[in-house]
């Protein structure tokens, strides 16, 4: 096992997590199979260059980021929070249509 890919992979599960999204999700909003993507989850293996800038892309990180921990100086907490606006707004959404269909 890649002890350094093992971080990287970590990092994007809890990307994932944090901002409420799949594995599917990523994987095919960065253009890779979600086979590929599962596969290089399970076996711990580092994805291309491309494709590992696709992947933080996705998560509205960065590469540093997602394979060492490494957070960017200018990274503020509102930048975070802004990106899980979507994800929260979408929730949102859902929960006023449940509350008209009752």
């Amino acid at each position: 096992m890649n002890d350094n890919a093992s971080v990287f992979w970590e990092n994007v599960k809890k990307e994932i997590k944090m901002q409420n999204t799949t594995h599917e999700w990523v994987a095919k909003n960065s253009g890779i199979s979600f086979n590929t993507f599962q596969g290089w989850i399970s076996k711990c293996i580092y994805p291309r260059v491309n494709e590992a800038i696709r992947i933080a892309a996705s998560l509205n990180t960065s590469v540093e980021y997602l394979a060492n921990g490494a957070v960017e100086n200018n990274r503020e907490p509102v930048e975070i929070i802004c990106r899980q606006l979507p994800q929260i707004q979408a929730h949102l959404d859902s929960i006023k249509e449940a509350v008209k269909k009752l």
